[in-house]
């Protein structure tokens, strides 16, 4: 269950080195990339800020997007992933475009900033917020993050199959390791192989709160974790067997696309249809009504709401679906982009200040929409920690209809963008 405090308020071991960096120890370089970010732990990055005074105000928030220098990264890092989670942020990058591609030789830089209570970053930190650099074998594909566990999609250091790694806390068996251990470091997920078939791999990963859902390449859904409120989709409510990933029931057709970031998921399979599991009680399951709990994939008819699906969000109260036009529809509870007099809609309805939208994105209760100009759009509840990216007059401030961000378009890769609850990460195109 999400609880809208701020609304109510205010209407195996890795194969590389694993070495930690404070802030203070790494040296700020030129970036290859352009990086934006706003909200909390991203002060101290502001384009100027020293390397001490990024230790020193670490914990300081950015209102709007502003660029940031990261100093863990080396002066011929090229970004090839980002992932944001509740208070917590990661970036990988390679030093070679052709191992990148392959994976073949390659050794992937995480950079990770923000809460470690769980060494959620990937290694022990000297403080909770500090700047933590690892090294794995191999290039990260994919990077996925939840309150306080982080998962990444490793291509292997010789071109081989897809491998997920894991880290941070494991109370609830979110990492695919026995709840009673937690890993301090990225950990190899070895247990994947017990319900993996015949050359079936990992294709994708996505991070809820304290469960962890893995796409495969035959398009079935592998959960694992915290499943209280049916977001394991495993047809009863409660985690998961100590250790070991279980495959989501109730999905006849391979999945193509899978969302999820607080305790819900979304799923688009090979037919175009909509499927949901988890908690639904703001009403976001698009049923017409409120329901407690959905404990298996449940189909949604979105038609005549919209065309063949684009793209998928799940958020904690709400739903986003992007169509084949450029329409966004939404369905829940809270700041649902239709304006200060409408937060709860039990079925989908096109947010109609959004046009030509191609990608979408979502987590917990904010949003964020990106056009086709690469022009980025963000709303959502309780603007503190400058969350939001738009200023506004006080801390809690709601900001009811997508508002456009103040950051360049040229600054936006779409592939390159992590929208946490408390942080936004967005990488710029590589310089030639």
């Amino acid at each position: 269950m999400i609880f809208l405090s701020h609304f109510a308020r205010s209407t195996a071991r890795p194969a590389a080195v694993t070495g930690f960096v404070s802030a203070a120890g790494c040296q700020q370089r030129r970036m290859l990339a352009t990086i934006t970010g706003w909200g909390a732990h991203t002060d101290g990055f502001a384009a100027g800020s020293s390397a001490s005074s990024a230790a020193s105000a670490f914990s300081a928030n950015l209102a709007t997007p502003t660029r940031l220098t990261i100093p863990g990264l080396s002066s011929s890092a090229q970004i090839i992933a980002v992932g944001a989670g509740t208070s917590h942020a990661l970036l990988a990058a390679t030093t070679t475009a052709a191992a990148a591609a392959t994976g073949a030789g390659a050794t992937t830089q995480l950079v990770g900033f923000g809460l470690n209570r769980c060494h959620q970053l990937g290694a022990t930190a000297s403080s909770s917020s500090s700047l933590v650099c690892t090294r794995l074998q191999g290039v990260v594909k994919q990077i996925a993050c939840g309150r306080e566990h982080s998962a990444v999609l490793l291509q292997g250091a010789t071109g081989s199959a897809m491998e997920l790694w894991v880290c941070g806390s494991n109370v609830h068996g979110q990492l695919g390791l026995d709840p009673s251990r937690r890993s301090a470091e990225w950990h190899r997920v070895d247990s994947l192989a017990s319900v993996l078939g015949a050359g079936e791999g990992p294709a994708s990963v996505h991070c809820g709160l304290d469960h962890t859902l893995v796409l495969t390449t035959s398009g079935r859904v592998l959960a694992m974790g915290w499943g209280a409120d049916g977001q394991l989709g495993s047809g009863t409510a409660g985690d998961s067997m100590p250790g070991v990933p279980q495959v989501v029931c109730n999905l006849p057709l391979p999945i193509e696309q899978l969302s999820a970031s607080t305790d819900f998921a979304l799923a688009r399979d090979s037919a175009n249809n909509l499927r949901y599991w988890g908690n639904a009680e703001y009403g976001q399951a698009m049923t017409g009504a409120p329901i407690d709990q959905v404990l298996t994939p449940l189909c949604v008819p979105l038609a005549p709401h919209c065309a063949p699906i684009r793209d998928i969000a799940a958020a904690g109260t709400l739903s986003l679906v992007l169509d084949c036009g450029g329409h966004v529809f939404v369905c829940g509870y809270g700041a649902l982009g239709l304006g200060p007099r409408c937060v709860r809609v039990l079925e989908p309805v096109r947010i109609p200040s959004l046009r030509n939208i191609v990608r979408i994105w979502a987590s917990t209760d904010r949003c964020l929409a990106m056009d086709d100009r690469r022009r980025l759009y963000s709303w959502g509840l309780a603007n503190a920690k400058g969350r939001l990216g738009v200023v506004s007059g006080f801390a809690l401030q709601n900001i009811f209809e997508p508002t456009l961000l103040d950051i360049s378009p040229d600054l936006v890769d779409p592939d390159l963008v992590a929208l946490g609850n408390d942080i936004a990460i967005v990488v710029g195109p590589h310089c030639p």
